[in-house]
């Protein structure tokens, strides 16, 4: 026993010991060099990241790079933490000045001591950025070749060579100045006349004096003689009035073969039309325009001017329209039941067996694909193929509309064909 109470004894002795011997504190080191100072350069360049790198040390670092909310000592600034073995890069994109701050962080004393030391350089940015990256003259992009040209090529039709160019710089500043002979340039403003083969130098300057030339050369080709029909689609799609229907184009007799859908309105239908590169459509003496709504007809053409407005192909239309209904039948009948579709008289018949419960029945139809409807005395609904239960017990009347408007909505449609379903009991 008085050997355990001497061993407690001695436990509590070195932990008395130990506890009155201070943890070691070391304070840290905020000592830190920039990448373009270690380079030579006295300012960091715009666009171009430059690395902080910690020389000192510290149990924490945090950088802050003097741009807004990130100012070392101001109020509910923050900063970016890393390690003494990484450097952090920092990147601004405009000419100024910023105070980048490293801070070291040291905890002493259990966490009851913590020493923050600071080191803040001062940076001054320059923007030596001078390049164009992007030039547009009548609404064409150049080619900006290695060599700083800029090249056109236009086609030998062009007569008017005068343009308000758009230039776009590599530089995110407005500080760059652009001139030509001396006279400053404003991007989609200043008008500049090109004669082809006879280069126009542009000179790109820097907010700091840097200078590069770019040199603009037009030139022209020969005209295209292709005019060639490819594509020749209804739209498909809410408010197009078409469901898509392809045109079959006969090239060597220079028609248009298209069987289009009963639904499709073709008093106004939207267009798909592909035509040879630099060639333009016409349709109905008017400019294809996807957007617009067209009047066809048998008597409807397509005329392609090739790029050189001289060569000119005319296609005619030849239009077959789909019968509203090619087939009537109810679901759930095996087989199906005999029914005849009389087209002039607009009438379908539907055999069925005596005993037949007709007050429940589903009608599935092939033929239209809009919007069909119903009407029973007054009452008009828009019907679903193999789904719609309807009342068969005296005749119904079926209306097919043309168009595809908004289907919940009957009265944005044009009203077409209508149907009379009569139902025999054999």
């Amino acid at each position: 026993m008085k050997i355990i109470y001497k061993s407690i004894v001695l436990l509590i002795s070195v932990f008395f010991v130990f506890s009155c011997v201070e943890e070691p504190f070391t304070e840290g080191n905020p000592n830190f060099i920039l990448s373009f100072q270690r380079d030579g350069r006295t300012s960091a360049q715009a666009g171009v990241t430059f690395y902080a790198i910690p020389t000192g040390s510290g149990e924490f670092l945090t950088l802050y790079d003097g741009t807004a909310g990130h100012v070392w000592g101001e109020a509910g600034a923050k900063g970016i933490d890393f390690n003494k073995s990484d450097s952090l890069g920092i990147t601004y994109d405009s000419i100024g000045h910023h105070s980048v701050s490293l801070v070291a962080t040291s905890i002493g004393k259990y966490g009851n001591k913590i020493v923050k030391l600071a080191k803040t350089v001062q940076v001054t940015v320059v923007d030596e950025r001078n390049s164009i990256t992007h030039f547009y003259a009548n609404g064409m992009e150049g080619m900006i070749t290695n060599d700083n040209q800029i090249l056109f090529s236009f086609p030998d039709i062009t007569t008017n060579f005068t343009y308000k160019p758009i230039f776009k710089l590599g530089s995110n500043s407005t500080a760059c100045n652009v001139t030509v002979n001396g006279v400053l340039q404003a991007s989609g403003v200043t008008v500049q006349t090109f004669t082809p083969t006879v280069p126009i130098i542009y000179i790109v300057k820097s907010p700091e004096g840097l200078e590069k030339v770019y040199s603009v050369k037009v030139s022209t080709y020969h005209s295209s003689t292709e005019c060639k029909l490819f594509k020749f689609n209804l739209a498909s799609g809410q408010l197009s009035n078409g469901f898509g229907e392809v045109g079959v184009i006969d090239e060597a007799n220079k028609t248009i073969n298209l069987i289009a859908n009963y639904a499709s309105y073709l008093s106004s239908v939207k267009l798909v039309v592909g035509n040879s590169y630099a060639s333009v459509a016409k349709i109905i003496n008017s400019t294809y325009s996807a957007t617009k709504g067209y009047a066809l007809s048998n008597s409807t053409t397509v005329k392609i001017t090739a790029e050189d407005l001289k060569t000119i192909s005319v296609y005619s239309i030849k239009i077959i329209t789909q019968d509203p209904v090619t087939d009537f039948t109810f679901d759930g009948f095996v087989p199906a039941p005999v029914r005849v579709i009389d087209v002039p008289s607009k009438t379908i018949t539907i055999d069925l067996a005596r005993g037949t419960d007709v007050s429940k029945l589903k009608a599935i139809w092939k033929g239209s694909l809009g919007t069909v409807s119903t009407k029973y005395g007054t009452i008009d609904s828009v019907q679903t193929s193999g789904v719609t239960v309807n009342d068969f017990t005296t005749p119904r009347k079926y209306i097919f509309y043309k168009g595809n408007g908004s289907t919940s909505d009957i009265t944005k449609l044009v009203s077409g064909d209508e149907y009379t379903v009569y139902v025999n009991l054999k």
